[in-house]
């Protein structure tokens, strides 16, 4: 018998396991996959979720497989403006970003939570909870070879994703829906020169790329979800006319030469949360809140939400069932309290509140990196908008 069964091992379920286990959990680990495993992603880690890297001691590990340091961001909300700064610290002072490959960094994240002690099991599905006296105590799964098997445990903890088949088999209410409202695609290519951060956007749309893995740069374009079929039924077309049309200096470096990869990429942008806790389960990650991928905040926040777990459910676990369930209720509430701010403001700039509404505040702090660096901590969640527009109103 386990104390925790984790379905999911990429950046939640990995990361909690790790944290568990090195604190004696007898931890379950299980995903459908076998890693190293690509997924799509932003790649993006903002200095907040860096620093959790840092405090677990993964951070050298991390920057020895090859991933770059982002240092600066540029931001350019019209052709003739530019802000340009480093991006907001975390509470550690930091001002880190990175942009790691997937396959890298869960990769890492799941060999660090064997380390630690975690049981990991790749290749097998979730099959469905095992209940008893209306609580879960355990999962079934089915592997590759379509063997069923079971295992017991005090908690199931749904990593899974968006689409959380853990989710679906606890009857994990939806308790809000704002609505699904862009798409996205990126590839790779090499041979770009590095400039940090970099991200254009403009009539609704948007440009970014940065440096990750493989001497690559990652390059994504995001439009509105209503051109979600359009853009699908010639990807290639429209991706390249809007890098032209907003980033024409990123455009000369995407040949077929440069390319690394294939270009992917999702309509799935739903900003949703559900019911997060319940008796003997409890999620976390995208399956607990799904945001748009506009702010890039997904990774570091399933690092928060990890650490919080790894926080309360070690002494609770010892303590018992109504112990454990007091745990994960706690960590549901103190996860809304410090996510509130960062899912408002993903809200605001999906639907469009956040860019060519705020000309004349970009103008403002043109001269003035302070100020840019805090706008950068808008996006990253760290810090509300109002306080970010007392902040330019105070500074004239």
């Amino acid at each position: 018998m386990y104390d925790v069964i984790i379905v999911g091992a990429r950046c939640a379920g990995a990361s909690t396991a790790l944290l568990l286990a090195r604190q004696g959990v007898r931890v379950l680990l299980a995903d459908r996959v076998v890693f190293p495993s690509d997924t799509v992603s932003t790649h993006l880690l903002h200095p907040a979720g860096v620093a959790h890297l840092r405090s677990w001691g993964l951070l050298d590990a991390l920057l020895a497989s090859g991933c770059p340091k982002i240092e600066s961001i540029a931001f350019q909300p019209a052709p003739e403006l530019t802000l340009r700064a480093a991006p907001y610290p975390a509470a550690d002072g930091s001002t880190l970003v990175l942009a790691p490959r997937r396959t890298k960094l869960d990769l890492l994240l799941v060999e660090a939570a064997t380390a630690a002690g975690a049981t990991v099991r790749e290749g097998v599905s979730f099959q469905r909870p095992v209940w008893q006296d209306g609580r879960v105590v355990g999962a079934e799964f089915r592997d590759r070879d379509g063997r069923a098997f079971a295992e017991q445990a005090a908690l199931l903890i749904g990593t899974d994703g968006r689409n959380s088949e853990v989710a679906k088999a606890v009857g994990a209410q939806v308790l809000r829906d704002e609505g699904n409202f862009g798409c996205q695609y990126y590839g790779y290519w090499s041979g770009l020169p590095d400039n940090g951060a970099q991200v254009f956007v403009g009539q609704g749309k948007a440009v970014l790329a940065f440096p990750t893995h493989d001497g690559s740069h990652l390059v994504l374009v995001g439009w509105p979800r209503e051109r979600f079929e359009e853009v699908k039924r010639d990807l290639e077309r429209h991706f390249l006319d809007e890098v032209e049309a907003l980033a024409p200096e990123i455009r000369g470096y995407l040949t077929e030469e440069n390319r690394t990869a294939r270009i992917v990429g999702s309509g799935d942008m739903a900003n949703r949360i559900r019911e997060s806790a319940g008796p003997g389960w409890v999620l976390a990650g995208d399956a607990a809140v799904a945001k748009d991928a506009v702010t890039a905040q997904g990774i570091g926040d399933a690092f928060a939400q990890a650490q919080s777990l790894a926080d309360l459910l070690p002494a609770a676990l010892a303590a018992g069932p109504a112990a454990v369930d007091e745990a994960t209720a706690a960590h549901v509430i103190g996860r809304d309290r410090d996510g509130a701010n960062g899912f408002e403001t993903t809200l605001a700039f999906a639907t469009g509140g956040g860019g060519d509404a705020l000309g004349p505040i970009f103008r403002a702090i043109e001269d003035r990196p302070e100020l840019i660096s805090m706008f950068f901590g808008v996006y990253a969640g760290r810090v509300a908008m109002g306080e970010f527009a007392a902040a330019v109103g105070a500074a004239g």
